[in-house]
């Protein structure tokens, strides 16, 4: 897409489109190695920008990781520990829509809240506000008062992001002609609890991809991996024991969840491409004379990992690679073309996307926040003083066991407050 360009416009910040799934791993690509997952737009997104190969979440479970990818904060600043919380106005305020809102720049969020209940219309930030409470439902899902009509819900918000595309080139809705800065928040690969297709219903378009592959097991996907988990990992009622075992405890299990898996990301693929084609045509045309493509930054990346059975293993929340490392790509059609398709060791995290937009954008970062932009790496001018360790911290929920982790470049160390204070060291 970006291997030609038109000349840029005159507008002088960026635009900004940040697409975010869910439970999306950092392997999960096959710009990160996968050699069976198909996701060529991802991949194009990554031969043409930076991939950041150490990309981290502080705390890897949904409500936590989002607040802190609006705010810039760990969870212990930000305060949101539970699914029912709305992110306070006072934090609002500090947050990257509200301060590019304060900038004037023309701003959509669409998809998956995962926090409070409607928050994204709460403080009037968002020009077309896409929001859904909970967790969503793959079919049959309404958004803002209109149904999906038997589409998948990834295929919904492509069009609805579609849609923000066109409004924010026609003067009619965006009559300043303000830069935009679009969040799509899709669901995908998250699991569904209930509706149909089971628990990762891919569009039926994918049914038949990866149909005829073989889907290798982790290295980690052993019993005497699981052994070495503290004891209470082993309760009958341990979630992620539970987890594991009721969606990969059998080699058909897993084959079919895996794959399931797979078709969900190559899903959010297909609409990859469908809104990068959008923004090279905004209106439609088929005339790319108004194409943003030159002027539009793109961030991929995720809210958290997700066990396909590692350990034995299901969900996140533990200071474990598959549960706390993500996928993390930053695209400036503008850098160089030798800084083109990097990949760098820097150690990023999720509290540095919303410090990122704003230095994109030429917007002050709030000292509240605690994450550091990303622009200087990707521009080939890393800081000598960029991180080399961070701290993960869970809250304690039941069977979902609360920890606190330090992950440095070598290390992972681990302890369980709230079950006997268990340590674990990986190397």
């Amino acid at each position: 897409l970006f291997a030609v360009l038109p000349p840029l416009r005159a507008q002088a910040s960026p635009n900004v489109l940040f697409l975010f799934l869910d439970d999306m791993r950092w392997d999960a690509a096959g710009f990160s190695g996968n050699d069976i997952i198909t996701t060529p737009n991802m991949d194009t997104l990554a031969e043409q920008g930076i991939v950041f190969e150490n990309a981290f979440v502080t705390t890897a479970i949904c409500m936590v990781s989002r607040a802190s990818v609006f705010t810039g904060q760990h969870m212990q600043r930000h305060g949101i520990t539970s699914f029912g919380t709305n992110i306070s106005a006072a934090n609002w305020a500090n947050s990257y829509p509200d301060r590019l809102d304060d900038a004037g720049y023309y701003l959509g969020f669409i998809g998956k809240q995962g926090l409070g209940n409607g928050f994204t219309g709460l403080y009037g930030t968002y020009d077309f506000d896409k929001g859904y409470n909970g967790q969503g439902s793959y079919f049959n899902m309404t958004i803002d008062g209109e149904s999906a009509n038997g589409r998948h819900l990834s295929k919904f918000m492509g069009d609805l992001a579609i849609e923000f595309i066109e409004d924010a080139a026609d003067p009619a809705k965006n009559p300043g002609a303000a830069p935009f800065c679009l969040q799509v928040s899709w669901k995908a690969p998250h699991v569904q609890d209930t509706g149909a297709g089971g628990e990762f219903p891919p569009d039926p378009a994918y049914d038949a991809l990866y149909a005829g592959n073989t889907i290798p097991r982790a290295k980690t996907d052993t019993q005497a991996q699981f052994d070495d988990l503290p004891g209470f990992f082993k309760d009958s009622g341990a979630q992620g024991t539970k987890r594991g075992n009721h969606r990969f405890g059998t080699e058909q299990k897993y084959q079919d969840n895996v794959k399931k898996h797979h078709r969900l990301i190559h899903g959010v693929d297909v609409q990859i491409g469908r809104i990068l084609a959008a923004l090279d045509d905004p209106d439609g045309d088929g005339d790319t004379g108004d194409s943003m493509v030159a002027n539009t930054v793109v961030i991929l990346s995720s809210d958290h990992g997700f066990f396909l059975n590692e350990r034995h293993q299901g969900g996140k929340w533990y200071v474990q690679e598959e549960s706390i490392r993500v996928p993390m790509v930053v695209c400036d059609p503008r850098l160089a073309a030798t800084q083109q398709g990097k990949r760098v060791s820097q150690m990023v995290l999720n509290i540095d996307i919303p410090a990122t937009i704003l230095d994109y954008a030429g917007v002050t970062i709030p000292a509240v926040m605690q994450g550091r932009s990303m622009k200087l790496i990707v521009d080939g001018s890393p800081p000598a003083d960029w991180r080399t360790a961070f701290l993960h911290h869970h809250p304690h929920l039941g069977s979902v066991f609360g920890n606190e982790g330090v992950r440095t470049e070598n290390f992972v160390y681990t302890r369980y407050p709230n079950n006997g204070n268990e340590k674990q060291l990986y190397d």
